[in-house]
């Protein structure tokens, strides 16, 4: 488990896009958790710029036939990154080699109607279960991954001053 907390603008985006890119040139999938669906388009479009290529978006909104293709791109292979809401933690990855949980304080993870639990958690539980790295990224860590950054069983690396682009 790993934490990268920084301020706004600090360049947290762009240090996960470096683990993702690690991730997918050996061939792995990735999963990437955001807590609104609203953020999603945004992101996806921040994603395209950086990688060239569109990821799956899964989210609540999406078609039943789009749910299906997406379902079974991850399922095969095929479909490498899925940026999604908390229900894209259940997709069933063939590959996984990274999850990515941003703004990880973030109160939407928890999932309080019908089967109840928290995304964030869930997630950590199967970065264990499946061996593999996740990077918990927020701005202001929530208690329970500030405990455990004290507790030294999370690393943490953090960006202190925001990205300036010389452009």
């Amino acid at each position: 488990m790993h934490v990268v907390q920084g301020v706004t603008g600090s360049g947290k985006t762009i240090v996960y896009f470096h683990a993702i890119k690690k991730i997918l040139e050996r061939s792995k999938q990735c999963l990437i958790l955001l807590p609104e669906i609203g953020l999603i388009s945004q992101f996806e479009k921040k994603f395209t710029e950086f990688f060239g290529f569109n990821p799956a978006v899964w989210h609540s909104g999406i078609t039943p036939r789009k749910r299906k293709i997406i379902w079974s791109g991850v399922a095969s292979g095929l479909i490498k990154v899925v940026i999604g809401a908390r229900s894209s933690l259940f997709l069933p990855f063939k590959k996984i080699g990274l999850i990515v949980i941003d703004e990880e304080h973030d109160q939407s993870f928890k999932q309080d109607e019908g089967v109840i639990y928290n995304a964030r958690d869930m997630a950590i539980a199967r970065a264990n279960f499946e061996n593999i790295p996740i990077n918990l990224v927020t701005s202001v860590p929530s208690i329970e991954t500030y405990a455990n950054v004290k507790k030294n069983k999370y690393s943490i690396s953090r960006l202190i001053k925001r990205y300036k682009n010389d452009d």
